[in-house]
């Protein structure tokens, strides 16, 4: 499965420590221009929070892909 930055778009890598690192963005700069949107009110939530549902997809939103198995051998 192919993941994309949530901020530029740009293709992220499982096995690189940086996309890791960010989480599900590609960077630094890409996390924190996201935060500003939200800061700037560019972002809202319109409709009523249902806790359950919104844990559950929190949870999976945030888990980064499964390390794939290197053979060093």
């Amino acid at each position: 499965m192919a993941y994309e930055c949530r901020y530029c778009g740009r293709p992220l890598d499982a096995g690189n420590a940086d996309h890791a690192k960010f989480w599900p963005f590609c960077s630094e700069r890409c996390k924190m221009a996201e935060l500003g949107l939200w800061f700037q009110d560019r972002y809202v939530i319109n409709r009523p929070v249902d806790q359950v549902a919104d844990d559950a997809a929190l949870k999976a939103a945030r888990k980064p892909p499964p390390d794939r198995k290197r053979s060093d051998g």
